[in-house]
């Protein structure tokens, strides 16, 4: 089994720099391969700190042999007079290496051709890597290429060696000047020069100079290493994903130690000291029985220099809590109504206004959604208040330093000022969900204020045009509108978001594109839909109902169960047979004392017995209960259509039959659009 390994070391890379290069690796590797029908097994990329490359398991041999057909001159071409090659045709032989006795002549339009078959050798694949491999590489893109030498290089990083092989055989590859060859170096401090004999030494031998190639590993080594602390010294820290993925890009060899900062600044709050930690020196806080402590853990790359690491690590983090310390404590001086005030002086968005003008918005739009769920008085005032102080913490001089404490300060800060437990909580978890993998919030005051919130930032947005397009969405809208529907679903909370974007752009006093509107939020839904593996067509019958998503949620679990149901499609079958010759009709009127056909009596009968369970499994949204409800009527629809013939001359009788058949395909539009199911 073929194997190529290439690997291209380089000064340290930043770590934003990762998903981009693996990405291209994979892609050009792949894109060349697939050109030239090069089989292969795998394809596996390696990103560190100093070096990135790819291992190309299961190569053939070469690429396949081909051949093409050349077209020549016509036959009355091709030969003079007496029978011998003319010049136009031995131009031919000449330019495609062929004989006479190698031609064949084919009809064209009436007109024969000479052709002759030229067969190419594929080459080599060794060959092959060796002429795209060095010039693919330097074409790849960067966020922040860097010029050295004498400027005429550009790159992610100077690179400082190029290790290529096919086997067991170096490869003739040049990148940069540096020519390639068997050898990779190890850790910058603690390893040495290797030379890699085949592609199956690469790992192990790197390894054994203090590098760790595979990214995976590196954080399985970190993971590794924290257990390995928390065993030894009794310590726990939160595994943070963001944290070990960023020091797994920074490390060839991670190795954990622990240190201490000074006991003074124990009294920060802990979101304070961890940010801290984490953003200066990219540390855990270590935890003493779930309890915040003035040890964290770090890591080193490399090993046995514990000692001075933590010197250093410690000499940073108290300065930097120092600072942090002063910044707290400056905040807490300050009154709520005049941090309030502040937000006057800082602009949400050209257009929409200061943050004051955002918080006045939120709490207005609080107050309207407090007072439909039933809320009264007291627990009103209160949610307008928390959707009122929701952005306090916008000039506080810490997160002016620490963004990431953005809404934990605002928490700290109103508990600090003895503000209600759901006003302090509602500042921090009015931001959840940030995303499609963060969970919303369990506190009620801190949904509606998020609903708010979204819902402001998205009708504004849309207001002054500033809408999604294609992959592009600066203002991180499709996540404001994912956060909504799932606040709504998760809280069970019966709500009409085209409602509560009326309210918003109310408060705006601005308009937006309805149709626009209607179909981002849409997508939003079926993303939703499709992400928790829904059925296309049950996901096209109730996008329908989009606007109300609990309601169309729970009609799309429902309709899920009864999709393979024989009794459901045969349902489904005779209700299109209702929508479908009513659909052009629009009015519900019709009257029962009309009603000649005593199908259509029965059908009407039948109706006025499952109408009162009928709304009642609506209003519960017992959606089930509806589908069963609806299949009870299955044999009189059937009858009906048997026995009465809708489109009557008379047209008070066909009026009549054509509204009561309206009234019945609207009772399945609580559910969805049937006619989108088994299309």
């Amino acid at each position: 089994m073929n194997k190529l390994l290439f690997e291209i070391g380089v000064e340290e890379l930043p770590s934003s720099e990762y998903s981009n290069i693996e990405l291209q690796l994979e892609e050009i590797i792949r894109s060349e391969l697939k050109t030239r029908n090069i089989e292969f097994s795998d394809i596996e990329t390696v990103v560190a700190p100093r070096r990135f490359g790819a291992v190309v398991c299961g190569l053939s041999d070469k690429e396949p042999d081909t051949f093409t057909e050349k077209k020549g001159p016509a036959r009355n071409l091709c030969f003079a007079e007496d029978g011998s090659p003319s010049r136009a045709f031995e131009g031919f032989l000449k330019s495609s290496g062929a004989t006479v006795d190698q031609v064949i002549f084919k009809e064209i339009n009436g007109i024969e051709y000479a052709h002759v078959k030229i067969d190419k050798k594929g080459k080599k694949t060794k060959e092959l890597f060796e002429q795209i491999l060095g010039p693919a590489i330097t074409k790849m893109n960067f966020k922040k290429p860097m010029r050295w030498g004498k400027g005429e290089y550009s790159f992610v990083r100077p690179v400082h060696w190029v290790l290529a092989l096919y086997n067991d055989e170096i490869m003739n590859i040049e990148i940069f000047g540096k020519k390639s060859s068997n050898k990779t170096y190890g850790h910058r401090f603690f390893g040495r020069e290797e030379i890699i004999n085949n592609a199956d030494e690469y790992f192990s031998k790197l390894r054994s100079s203090f590098v760790i190639a595979r990214l995976s590993e590196r954080v399985e080594k970190i993971s590794t290493e924290l257990s390995r602390i928390e065993k030894e010294s009794g310590y726990t820290c939160d595994r943070d994903k963001e944290l070990i993925d960023e020091i797994a890009k920074l490390t060839e060899y991670p190795t954990a130690v622990v240190g201490s900062f000074d006991e003074k600044y124990s009294y920060l709050p802990p979101e304070i000291t961890t940010v801290t930690i984490k953003h200066h020196q990219r540390s855990f806080l270590a935890l003493k029985d779930g309890k915040a402590t003035n040890k964290y853990i770090s890591f080193q790359d490399g090993y046995s220099r514990e000692k001075n690491v933590v010197t250093g690590y410690s000499r940073v983090i108290n300065a930097r809590l120092d600072d942090a310390a002063f910044y707290y404590n400056d905040d807490l001086k300050a009154v709520v109504q005049e941090r309030f005030e502040q937000l006057s002086g800082v602009t949400y968005q050209q257009g929409l206004g200061t943050y004051k003008d955002k918080a006045e918005r939120i709490s207005a739009i609080c107050a309207i959604i407090a007072e439909r769920m039933g809320f009264k008085g007291n627990e009103v005032e209160k949610i307008k208040r928390a959707g009122l102080l929701c952005k306090i913490d916008i000039t506080s001089n810490v997160v002016f330093e620490f963004p990431e404490v953005v809404g934990s300060m605002g928490r700290i800060f109103l508990k600090a000022k003895n503000e209600e437990e759901d006003i302090c909580t509602a500042a921090q978890e009015h931001y959840q969900p940030k995303d499609e993998s963060d969970r919303t919030s369990s506190n009620i005051t801190a949904n509606i204020v998020s609903i708010a919130d979204k819902a402001d930032d998205i009708a504004g947005y849309f207001g002054i045009n500033k809408i999604p397009s294609g992959s592009k969405d600066p203002f991180a809208l499709r996540r404001k509108a994912f956060g909504i529907i799932r606040i709504l679903i998760d809280n069970e909370w019966d709500f009409d978001i085209k409602d509560i974007l009326k309210i918003a752009s109310d408060n705006l006093n601005m308009k937006y594109d309805c149709e626009k509107m209607d179909e981002f939020f849409k997508s939003r839904f079926e993303t939703i839909l499709l992400k928790e593996e829904m059925p296309r067509d049950v996901i096209n019958a109730v996008l329908v109902n989009w606007n109300r998503p609990l309601r169309a949620y729970l009609a799309a679990q429902s309709i899920k169960e009864y999709l393979s149901l024989d009794k459901f499609k045969d349902f489904i079958t005779a209700f299109q047979r209702i929508y479908n010759i009513s659909k052009s009709h629009n009015s519900l009127q019709y009257q029962g004392r009309l009603f000649i056909l005593e199908q259509e009596k029965e059908l009407f009968q039948k109706y006025l017995e499952v109408r009162s369970g009928y709304e009642s499994c609506v209003k519960e949204m017992n959606f089930k209960g509806v589908i069963d409800i609806l299949i009870e009527m299955k044999p009189q629809i059937d009858n009906y259509f048997e026995g009465v013939f809708v489109m009557d001359r008379d047209e008070s009788i066909r009026l009549n039959r054509l509204g009561f058949l309206k009234t019945l395909s609207g009772m399945f539009s609580e559910i969805g659009d049937v006619s989108r199911l088994y299309q």
